[in-house]
């Protein structure tokens, strides 16, 4: 079953559906779209940077680059070495300060940085400028780096961040730079020159950059840090799919949420090498000033929510309380409160709703207070007209009776039979009302009694049974003697053995409930059924039992009538339920008959 919902409650399920839902959607998808601008300037900024500092650590390498290359190919070099490589004692040393001097003067824009310059000949042999390795050369020379560098003469091959293999270098890391020269000796051949610098040599491109809410590394293809902004980085690998993200392209960005802390990556490429700068920043510090945005945002929708619910309930409030008023007088109508008015006030529509409210209660007060006298009207000329119906049949039966014993009898019999007369005539055509007492009732009967006896030329014996305590309480005149009368002329008539009628009257609850018996010829079942069938006109005579029945239902309602049932072993026996009424009605005691 479809539950209704009262107007109110609509109308703060409409309220919020059209205002407050759709401003917390709104404020959703401006916030949404306003952390999306954040994250792409965020992120074009980040990627500026990071292709900046892949250009200054590329003019870096370039000219580093430029200048082992300047060794690799400097002639007075290469032989300076060859005679340190040929030369012994005196004349050793003095090609070692010279070639020290040569070294320094090209080294000396980075002073300080150079840890060393080991070179390598294709005999074996080697030499090292400043720092030894603590390596065998021979393990040096199976180095993976030491043959691809080989491989490509001319070229110089950074080596990026390497565990320290020097003497004297308590740094556990250190930079490297490998050339293999053309440059070919009739003695021997320069196999390799291998340049070897401090490991911070890039640290200061990426520190001169004001980022001090991000990390800045400097990357290589395998993952490997080889420069930092923060030095406790340096020389470890960044997590695995970061290389794998890095790897795609020359420059980008992705977002990392693997860990707790959700980070926000670009990348660069450093040209001519396989580096890459890496910036990192967290969300965190990425959307601080987001947060304050979206913390505001949502207090100030909060404040207009909470304003527009406190006005639009008092909106609700307002227009919904009038018609509660008025719903509240017509449940008053609906129990039968008639009186109900509504003085409630609203909008015009309300107060012309309540006006026409009052008017139709009025209307509905006038047209049942016409219908109540109009049944009042009925049920008087109804009455009058049954016991029109009563009286003269009555009348002429009781007269015709007195003329055939008028004939075979005297003064006596004459006398007390018109004197039962006169007190029935009495009792039916006085004007005290529709109403008797039972003990009054039951005098009438006996009235009558004699006159049925006197009529028939013999006793009816009869047995009544009232109870004392109903003989104060009121019926209907005239109730009982259809049915007596019924019992006489119907049951005992034509039986050839004493008949017997009983009357009783008793309490029954709230009801009077009264039995008249016989012991007569009885009824058929056909007959009782026809009774029972209220809509049939069959009646024992000229008024019938049906009168009484019509009677009673009028008066009383539906609940109260004539019952039939056979009187077993024989005859009849009718039962009549009325209420119990201890004082007669004012209208029934001024009905006039």
């Amino acid at each position: 079953m479809q539950k209704n919902l009262r107007m109110s409650t609509i109308l703060k399920l409409f309220f919020i559906s059209v205002v407050i839902v759709p401003v917390f959607l709104i404020c959703s998808v401006i916030l949404n779209i306003y952390e999306r601008d954040i994250l792409e300037q965020n992120t074009g900024r980040s990627l500026q940077i990071s292709k900046a500092l892949s250009y200054s650590v590329s003019q870096e390498i370039n000219r580093m680059s430029g200048l082992f290359a300047s060794i690799g190919v400097d002639q007075d070099v290469i032989f300076t070495i060859f005679d340190i490589n040929r030369l012994s004692g005196i004349e050793k040393q003095k090609a070692a300060n010279k070639l020290k001097i040569m070294i320094e003067k090209y080294t000396a824009s980075v002073s300080g940085r150079v840890l060393s310059v080991n070179f390598f000949f294709d005999n074996g042999k080697s030499y090292s400028y400043l720092k030894n390795m603590m390596m065998d050369d021979s393990a040096v020379r199976e180095q993976d780096w030491y043959r691809d560098t080989i491989s490509k003469p001319d070229v110089i091959r950074f080596q990026g961040m390497l565990p320290n293999a020097l003497y004297g270098n308590y740094n556990p890391y250190m930079m490297a730079a490998a050339l293999s020269p053309s440059t070919t000796n009739r003695m021997s051949k320069m196999e390799l020159i291998l340049f070897t610098f401090e490991s911070g040599t890039f640290d200061h491109i990426l520190q001169s950059r004001d980022n001090s809410e991000s990390v800045l590394h400097i990357v290589s293809d395998k993952g490997q840090i080889i420069a930092s902004n923060t030095v406790i980085d340096r020389g470890s690998q960044v997590v695995n799919n970061w290389s794998k993200e890095i790897s795609r392209g020359v420059e980008g960005s992705f977002v990392d949420d693997s860990e707790d802390n959700k980070k926000l990556i670009t990348y660069a490429k450093v040209d001519n090498t396989d580096w890459y700068i890496v910036q990192i920043i967290p969300f965190a510090d990425l959307l601080a000033n987001y947060r304050n945005v979206n913390s505001f945002v949502w207090f100030l929708a909060i404040l207009i929510i909470l304003a527009f619910v406190l006005v639009s309930f008092y909106f609700v409030s307002n227009v919904t309380k009038p018609i509660r008023v008025l719903l509240h007088q017509m449940v008053r109508v609906t129990g039968g409160d008639l009186n109900a008015k509504f003085t409630g006030s609203g909008s015009l529509e309300m107060v012309r709703l309540g006006h026409s409210f009052n008017l139709m209660t009025e209307q509905v007060r006038q047209l049942i207070s016409q219908r109540e006298k109009q049944e009042v009207e009925k049920r008087k000329a109804e009455f009058a007209a049954l016991q029109s119906q009563i009286n003269p049949h009555f009348l002429i039966n009781t007269l015709n009776a007195i003329k055939f014993m008028a004939l075979i009898s005297k003064a006596d019999n004459i006398r007390n039979m018109t004197h039962s007369l006169t007190q029935l005539l009495a009792s039916s055509f006085n004007r005290g009302g529709l109403l008797t007492t039972i003990a009054d009732e039951v005098d009438h009967l006996k009235h009558y009694l004699y006159i049925m006896e006197i009529r028939f030329g013999r006793p009816i014996q009869m047995e009544w049974n009232i109870d004392s305590e109903v003989s104060g309480h009121y019926l209907l005149k005239l109730l009982l003697q259809p049915i007596l009368e019924n019992s006489i002329i119907h049951g005992l008539k034509d039986i050839d053995y004493p008949g017997i009628i009983t009357i009783t009257i008793v309490r029954d609850d709230k009801n009077l409930l009264i039995t008249i018996a016989d012991n007569g010829m009885g009824m058929t079942s056909d007959v009782i059924d026809q009774l029972e069938d209220r809509t049939a006109s069959y009646t024992f005579s000229g008024m019938g039992n049906r009168n009484v029945h019509r009677r009673i239902q009028l008066h009383y309602g539906l609940q109260y009538g004539l019952q039939y049932e056979s009187n077993l072993p024989q005859g009849t026996k009718v039962s009549i339920r009325l209420p119990l009424i201890n004082e007669p009605d004012e209208e029934m005691a001024d009905f006039s008959a």
